[in-house]
């Protein structure tokens, strides 16, 4: 088959496409499974008490004196450097880099944790989450269920076809 025949197919079967999808009556949505779980009001209320321990406290109080820090040497080396003893400014260069390690270290500590009530989320709402879902496949016919979370390879999805708010709506009224 010559390249021209095979393109006026191609340009056929993909305009012809549409047209069966349309008839074999899809029900389509999208969901973000992670938002919908962290969303609910028990996400919200273990987040709250995470930031409420004094790990977290003293973690997040220790990252803020070091970034203010790290700026104060940025500003003093932008505005004195010309000033500055070639000592003066290695001093500045080596507390600087020992900062950046430091917030480096605490931004991962910080993140860990809040990795550890993400998983802790999911495992008390994973049931639920289930059901719900199972329940709203059910009650909306759907046919299709694409996931838009991140990783998702779903380019775009109008917003009409979201149910993630409504999964997040009806764990919160079981929690009631």
């Amino acid at each position: 088959m010559d390249l021209n025949k095979r393109n006026i197919l191609l340009t056929l079967v993909l305009a012809l496409a549409p047209l069966s999808i349309y008839s074999a009556d899809l029900n389509i949505a999208t969901i973000d499974p992670q938002a919908a779980l962290m969303s609910t009001d028990a996400a919200k209320q273990e987040f709250e008490e995470m930031q409420n321990t004094k790990e977290w406290t003293e973690v997040s109080e220790e990252l803020q004196g070091k970034e203010t820090e790290a700026r104060e040497i940025q500003e003093r080396i932008q505005k004195e450097g010309p000033t500055m003893s070639d000592e003066e400014k290695q001093e500045a260069s080596k507390r600087f880099q020992s900062l950046l390690q430091d917030i480096d270290f605490l931004r991962k500590k910080l993140t860990e944790i809040q990795k550890q009530v993400i998983q802790i989320v999911q495992q008390q709402q994973a049931e639920k989450y289930q059901v719900i879902m199972t329940e709203l496949i059910r009650a909306k016919a759907i046919t299709i269920l694409f996931d838009k979370g991140q990783g998702s390879s779903l380019m775009y999805a109008d917003q009409g076809f979201d149910i993630t708010q409504e999964v997040v709506d009806a764990m919160n009224q079981q929690e009631e």
